[in-house]
């Protein structure tokens, strides 16, 4: 049977200031969902989507109101990009959760503009450990064979620099893992730019669409193919804010619906919703 994902927003609160450690909790228990971070007419908003079964760990993060959407959203740019990790994905490209400047930089955008992200659980330990042992041992039996004249466990001589590259995949090895697509869109070139800004360095851009719905990219068909992330590293791409106070947020005390494309604040009789579907 065909998995049906739902639309919610996240709404916080002005007590949310954890962000870290709520995303964190999050990706523990959640195995697929997608985000999208609008930033629509002066005003943030954070957008989820999952499957039943995953949707009712945001019910979970503390200080925040989440409020299923009635409406899937259109959301449909002039330029659309997807990116992916410049390293093999056994090389993490961060080791802790940093601070978001994503939402702050957002505050001085008067474009719109979304940061997608999708994610879905896959066990790459296995692979990864694969890569290990080939950086450790060579490529067949004749090197493995080689190596042990090389030194006493059989390893082959390493620089110092590719043994570090080594033990943070050893790390990574251990986390839990997302397939993940990473997205960015806005009408305008320029403004594109200063959200790739917010991303690690490591990640580049690969495709490229124009005049196209950015949710069209969130399906595991395109994770697979983009980046393998470990919970960490994903916590710094989906990081909610840490401070909320200085931030134009969709707030729990304001009620709006999403249309295809069109914010509503309430729904009116007379507008014929067909016109807007």
């Amino acid at each position: 049977m065909e998995k049906r994902y739902r639309w919610y927003e996240l709404k916080l609160y002005s007590s949310f200031n954890d962000g870290i450690d709520e995303i964190l909790n999050l990706l523990y228990r959640i195995d697929e969902f997608a985000v999208f971070i609008l930033r629509k007419e002066g005003n943030t908003r954070i957008l989820l989507m999952a499957d039943d079964a995953n949707s009712i760990h945001f019910f979970n993060i503390k200080n925040s109101e989440v409020e299923e959407l009635e409406w899937a959203p259109f959301l449909k740019y002039r330029y659309v990009n997807c990116y992916k990790s410049r390293i093999h994905y056994a090389i993490p490209i961060v080791q802790e959760v940093r601070p978001t400047t994503l939402y702050d930089l957002l505050e001085q955008l008067n474009d719109e503009c979304v940061f997608a992200c999708y994610a879905k659980y896959t066990d790459k330990s296995y692979d990864i450990s694969k890569w290990i042992m080939k950086k450790e041992y060579g490529d067949n039996l004749s090197m493995i064979l080689s190596s042990l004249f090389k030194n006493s466990n059989g390893r082959k001589r390493l620089s110092p620099f590719m043994q570090s590259i080594i033990e943070r995949a050893k790390w990574k090895m251990r986390l839990k893992h997302f397939a993940t697509v990473i997205a960015l869109a806005s009408n305008k070139s320029n403004t594109l730019h200063l959200l790739e800004s917010v991303l690690p360095k490591e990640l580049i851009a690969y495709k490229h669409f124009k005049d196209y719905n950015i949710v069209d990219v969130m399906n595991y068909d395109v994770a697979k193919n983009a980046c393998i992330l470990s919970d960490i590293e994903l916590a710094n791409i989906v990081a909610l804010p840490k401070d909320v106070s200085l931030l134009r947020l969709s707030t729990p005390t304001r009620v709006k619906t999403f249309t295809n494309g069109i914010v509503i604040d309430q729904i009116d009789d007379n507008i014929d919703l067909n016109l807007i579907k």
